[in-house]
């Protein structure tokens, strides 16, 4: 029954996160926490992979309705892979609770300004030039090291970001997905040796993930407009504010 509950539960929640160009990871550890799973053995690294391979379905299925900024995602994706070391790096120096309640303020900021963004023109979208790209590329670099330093994705701070700099929600969504395969699949690799797997969990929730992700991008593409887009982002950047002033209080 439990197989069951989470191979329905992880498809609606990748359909979600496909939506915005996201792996599931952000809500599926959580979601995972509640049926009684460990998280470093346990929730992590299945976390992690289903995030990765929900990242890459997503991907495909925008890359195919030609909405990936190639561009713009490939040397985003370099760049944050190679900058997330430094945040691994800088936690002997910085107290990781003060910049844990910065990355809340950070969310807060971002949930505020994608809900109130301006209108965006999906049918004629502002075009991208060099200088927004660089402007891009400056931000992925912070916003890498940062992630390192937390040990999260980049994506929940990169699609806003991209979004503030002047893309539509429909196309910094879909380059996200992009950027943020290759971090998930390297997070993943560091637990590879203490994890601990339920194969037949792993097997069934990553096709029912999969499916999910590719459906969220899918629908996403032909019937969400920018405008919604970033509402339902917003949304999700308060949640995910929320869970975490959550764990610091209560921790």
């Amino acid at each position: 029954m439990l197989y069951l509950i989470l191979t329905v539960l992880l498809f609606g929640l990748s359909f979600l996160s496909g939506m915005m160009g996201l792996g599931v990871a952000f809500i599926a550890t959580p979601v995972l926490g509640l049926f009684g799973f460990e998280l470093k053995h346990e929730i992590m690294p299945l976390s992690l992979w289903l995030n990765g391979i929900t990242a890459i379905a997503s991907a495909i299925t925008l890359a195919r309705k030609g909405m990936v900024d190639w561009r713009t995602a490939i040397p985003l994706l370099i760049i944050t892979t190679i900058v997330a070391p430094i945040g691994v790096w800088l936690l002997q120096f910085v107290p990781t609770t003060t910049i844990w309640w910065v990355y809340a303020g950070v969310l807060f900021f971002l949930a505020y300004r994608m809900a109130f963004s301006p209108a965006q023109n999906d049918s004629a979208p502002q075009p991208i030039d060099d200088t927004t790209r660089i402007k891009a590329g400056a931000a992925s670099a912070a916003i890498g090291v940062f992630a390192g330093f937390l040990g999260v994705g980049p994506g929940f701070l990169m699609m806003p970001t991209l979004v503030l700099l002047g893309y539509t929600a429909r196309i910094a969504a879909a380059t996200n997905a992009v950027i943020v395969t290759l971090p998930s699949f390297s997070a993943f690799a560091t637990h590879l040796l203490d994890a601990r797997f339920d194969w037949l969990l792993l097997i069934l929730t990553s096709i029912s993930a999969v499916l999910g992700a590719q459906a969220g991008a899918a629908f996403m593409a032909q019937r969400v407009k920018s405008l919604t887009l970033t509402r339902i982002f917003a949304a999700a950047l308060i949640l995910l504010a929320v869970q975490r002033i959550w764990l610091l209080v209560m921790g």
